[in-house]
């Protein structure tokens, strides 16, 4: 069964070709700075420790810091849309990115989580804007795979914080590798300036900006399968945290293996995020549903995680490499279409408020995720025990899945007869 199409998609004109390229090559651009802002540190961690005297496992606050603000900046993002525009949005999120990693560059260390903060502030306030702006120019036939694009934009900034950060940090020194992303934020936002007309020709220039913060959320909370959606974001990206965060650990501490050959399998990992959210787009679109395709997702998740948690050294490396690679293609590779159903469901001129709300919530999933694996840890002592966690949550989000389309199929059932 097909998801209903909203009422805005039934009236909308045809957006032009023209305008879809370019909206999916921005938003696709933005968010792949984005990411590289947010990872970079991750990524030369030994090279920031070293030079400021601290150990490299202080980096899972700055961690925290960031998603801190980018919760922050979800709730503010909506108002922002309205009053400035999706486009004039999606530049600020650029700005706050280049000025957070320049106050990083500082090298002083309350000066470099006010950074982190803002870092935060930039990557929160990126994803509402870009699901406005995609919203306006996909079609019923392509949605997902045009949200499902622009996801790639996280995998593809990590591999590239990971490929270039490390290498310059010991060529330049780490302070001068911030100018990586300070500049090229820069360079993009002057590159969006002359379409920024054309892209917020919609914008109401007496929107209040500064409002009730939970107006997103409230919306979020008050419809039931925006609500499910919400805590589905949160369960699906708590079990990617978990898998990003532990896998090396899971492979060199309890198999045995080198950091080298566990760091290939983490690569897998990312590959499969970036075929994986551009592959399931093709497949929802194809279905026409977009929540289908979510709930199978939870189900490999949930048997992936169960796997997860009996690998062992008797695993030989091809059959290592082959799990994590088809774990991630459903662990890295659902947000696109998560954020299209999104839009989707969300009501008219209100997609940037309720992308905000839901983001919130799923940004809860991203900071607690890798603190209650830790605990679970903690208490068991086996990293292999942690999966079975993540098997919970995935059955929790794919049952929360099932309820959104129950709910849409009431709702479109209803609507059918009383028109």
């Amino acid at each position: 069964m097909s998801d209903p199409a909203s009422p805005s998609q039934q009236s909308a004109p045809a957006p032009s070709k023209g305008d879809l390229v370019i909206t999916v090559v921005f938003t696709t651009l933005v968010m792949t700075l984005a990411s590289m802002a947010s990872l970079w540190i991750p990524a030369i961690a030994p090279a920031v420790a070293s030079d400021l005297g601290v150990s490299p496992s202080l980096v899972g606050y700055q961690f925290t810091l960031t998603y801190s603000g980018a919760m922050i900046a979800s709730l503010f993002a909506g108002g922002m849309v309205q009053r400035f525009g999706a486009w004039r949005t999606s530049q600020a999120s650029l700005a706050a990115l280049a000025l957070g990693h320049l106050i990083i560059m500082t090298g002083e260390l309350p000066l470099m989580l006010v950074g982190s903060v803002v870092t935060g502030l930039g990557y929160g306030s990126m994803n509402p804007p870009a699901l406005d702006l995609l919203n306006r120019v996909a079609t019923a036939g392509n949605r997902n795979l045009v949200f499902s694009i622009r996801f790639t934009g996280v995998p593809l900034g990590g591999v590239l914080a990971s490929l270039i950060g490390p290498s310059m940090a010991l060529a330049v020194g780490w302070h001068a590798t911030m100018l990586v992303v300070g500049s090229a934020g820069l360079v993009l936002f002057f590159a969006m300036q002359p379409l920024r007309a054309r892209f917020d020709a919609n914008r109401d220039p007496e929107a209040r900006v500064v409002r009730d913060p939970f107006t997103g959320l409230k919306l979020v909370m008050s419809s039931l399968p925006l609500r499910c959606l919400a805590f589905t974001g949160l369960c699906f990206a708590a079990v990617q945290l978990s898998l990003m965060s532990f896998t090396v650990t899971l492979l060199v501490d309890e198999i045995g293996w080198s950091l080298v050959s566990a760091g290939i399998a983490l690569s897998c990992i990312q590959v499969a995020g970036v075929i994986g959210r551009v592959g399931w787009g093709v497949v929802a679109d194809r279905l026409r549903s977009s929540s289908l395709v979510l709930m199978g997702l939870g189900v490999v998740m949930l048997i992936g995680s169960l796997v997860a948690s009996t690998l062992s050294a008797a695993w030989p490396g091809w059959a290592v490499y082959g799990f994590f690679f088809a774990f991630g293609l459903a662990v890295v590779g659902w947000n696109g279409v998560f954020a299209s159903e999104t839009a989707r469901i969300s009501p008219p001129g209100h997609v940037g408020h309720v992308a905000g709300g839901v983001l919130f919530v799923t940004f809860a999933g991203v900071l607690a995720g890798p603190v209650v694996f830790s605990s679970v840890f903690q208490i068991t002592g086996t990293y292999s025990a942690t999966f079975l966690l993540t098997a919970v949550l995935a059955g929790i989000g794919m049952l929360l899945i099932g309820i959104v389309r129950r709910a849409a199929t009431s709702s479109a059932t209803t609507s059918h007869r009383s028109a």
